[in-house]
């Protein structure tokens, strides 16, 4: 019987450090809450109703994916603010890695990105919305949410994207600003 709760528990141990499977298209996105360098958070439930872009990034990622910060950056400023009203654009750095002794450097490095993108950038400080996005620890991933909470577009590695994905992206956010209040 000993034996039998020994190998019971060893194999939930390696079941409950399996990563969340990935999320995929048409799947509704996982509740989050994260937190910025001033300390403010930012839950899922608050960007109900709005189409939403979300980057979420491994620390040392963050300029991998400047492309397509930049292109979607001129796409919204092109837009008419009724239609900006509509957007969340939401930057969330995997900060599951900062030990206590240095959260205060990770969170002026959060304030400092904050200052550089023109928005505020969240931190992921326990790991739980990566796990539960099921995105990899070391990228830079991408995704457009509806406002309903589905997924209509997701790059786990939003380096490798190009003007063709450019294009879709844009079309996935224009079809969730058509569905957003």
């Amino acid at each position: 019987m000993k034996a039998f709760l020994c190998a019971l528990a060893l194999a939930l141990s390696v079941l409950w450090a399996l990563p969340a499977a990935a999320l995929q298209v048409g799947q509704n996105a996982p509740a989050f809450v994260v937190e910025s360098g001033e300390e403010k958070t930012l839950d899922s439930a608050a960007l109900q109703g709005k189409a939403v872009t979300l980057f979420y990034e491994a620390r040392d990622a963050v300029e991998k994916s400047r492309k397509l910060k930049k292109e979607l950056d001129v796409f919204y400023k092109a837009q008419p603010p009724e239609i900006q009203k509509k957007v969340a654009r939401v930057a969330v750095v995997d900060c599951s890695g900062a030990s206590w002794p240095f959260k205060g450097l990770w969170r002026d490095g959060l304030l400092d990105a904050s200052k550089k993108e023109g928005l505020t950038v969240y931190g992921d400080w326990d790991g739980k919305m990566r796990t539960a996005y099921g995105l990899p620890e070391d990228g830079t991933s991408f995704l457009v949410i509806d406002p309903k909470g589905e997924v209509l577009y997701i790059a786990e590695d939003a380096s490798q994207l190009g003007p063709k994905d450019f294009d879709k992206i844009k079309d996935a956010i224009m079809q969730a600003t058509m569905a957003a209040k």
